[in-house]
């Protein structure tokens, strides 16, 4: 174990580091097994990473993939911990960074809006005890009376049984805004404040059947809810969600508590935020172990921007055995990883070999993409 002090614009980023070795070599790949980050930091790394608000038509105040939870085992046996998370959207990233466990987790995400919730988990994480305290805080209701032991599923049933008033709405609202603008003193607009107002009001309306919503468009009849989210399962029908347990709870607070996750505003074809990301992890010797991409890959080929996202991806300083975490939405035929029921598939591919394959010039379709 060493220590190591680096420095990123004038403020200190204090890292504890194991090192590992890959195998048949003898050069070390890092992983930072403490990463200490200052609220003043955390702050700062929100402002000079993120790119412009952008625009993408949902809302996004909860996922749409249904088989998120499949890929927690082959996590588990791939991914090492100690290591830099990337993800993208709202709280699916919470269970793959439970299982994971890196030492630093980067949320980049086109809309704004997506940031500005997670600073709003950011506040609840904090300003909760317990699982049942969070999910009554998430809903603006009364805490169930259950045990840290109680079961994730009737757990919900004693939250859709507790009250909910206009009072606890606003008490609760003036907590988490005096968590991000005195405690973590960040600087938030109107503009910033009114949309978590909105994220907040619609987790209160809509409680455990929120459902993913488009902007324009009709949504599927199949969308899952909430609830029916937070109760999904790997394929072997194991509860993997990062509220399945109290114990998993208690580890994503702490992360969340120690300034770990850093949701920033960017495109992943865009000019700034990822180059930033990845000169922050150079200069800190972070490696990536782990890239959430959800399905943004699908709109990225065919667009103008693909080439600058695979020089993106290619920038940041990734471990040999690196992986992305991938959903594809099959519109026409199913992937043939597919679980029956299941309108999304989500998979686990290898960074490196997704790297070499394009520079062979072996990637001609999204197909080719989600089926390496």
């Amino acid at each position: 174990m060493a220590r190591k002090l680096a420095y990123v614009g004038s403020l200190p980023v204090l890292l504890l580091i194991v090192f590992h070795f890959q195998p048949d070599t003898d050069v070390p790949v890092v992983a930072a097994a403490d990463v200490q980050i200052s609220r003043s930091q955390f702050a700062q790394y929100i402002d000079e990473f993120s790119e412009p608000d952008g625009y993408f038509d949902t809302d996004n105040f909860i996922s749409n993939e249904t088989s998120y939870l499949h890929v927690i085992p082959e996590l588990r046996r791939r991914v090492r911990a100690g290591f830099v998370y990337l993800g993208v959207g709202p709280d699916q990233n919470f269970s793959y960074i439970v299982h994971t466990k890196p030492s630093l987790a980067i949320i980049t995400d086109i809309r704004r809006q997506n940031m500005l919730e997670h600073l709003l988990y950011k506040a609840l994480f904090d300003l909760s005890n317990t699982r049942a305290e969070f999910l009554a805080l998430l809903f603006s209701r009364e805490i169930p009376n259950v045990d840290a032991r109680t079961p994730l599923r009737e757990l919900l049933r004693g939250l859709r049984s507790s009250r909910s008033s206009e009072e606890r709405f606003r008490s609760n609202l003036a907590a988490i805004r005096n968590r991000l603008l005195q405690t973590y003193g960040l600087k938030l607009s109107a503009e910033d404040l009114r949309r978590i107002d909105y994220v907040y009001r619609t987790l209160q309306e809509e409680g455990l059947d929120l459902r993913f919503s488009s902007i324009g468009r009709n949504n599927a009849a199949n969308y899952p809810t909430f609830e029916s989210l937070l109760l999904q399962t790997d394929r072997s029908g194991q509860a993997q969600g990062y509220l399945a347990t109290e114990e998993s709870f208690q580890w994503m607070k702490r992360f969340e508590g120690e300034n770990r996750l850093i949701p920033i505003v960017g495109d992943f074809g865009g000019p700034k935020a990822f180059k930033a990301v990845a000169s922050f992890l150079q200069k800190n010797g972070l490696v990536v172990s782990t890239f959430y991409t959800s399905n943004v890959e699908y709109y990225l080929f065919e667009s103008s921007q693909w080439r600058q996202y695979v020089a993106n991806v290619r920038a940041l300083p990734a471990t040999e055995d690196a992986v992305f975490i991938r959903s594809y939405f099959a519109a026409a035929g199913a992937h043939p990883q597919n679980v029956p029921g299941h309108r999304s598939t989500s998979l686990v591919h290898s960074l490196r070999d997704f790297l070499r394959e394009d520079s062979a010039g072996r990637i001609r379709s999204y197909w080719d993409v989600v089926t390496p």
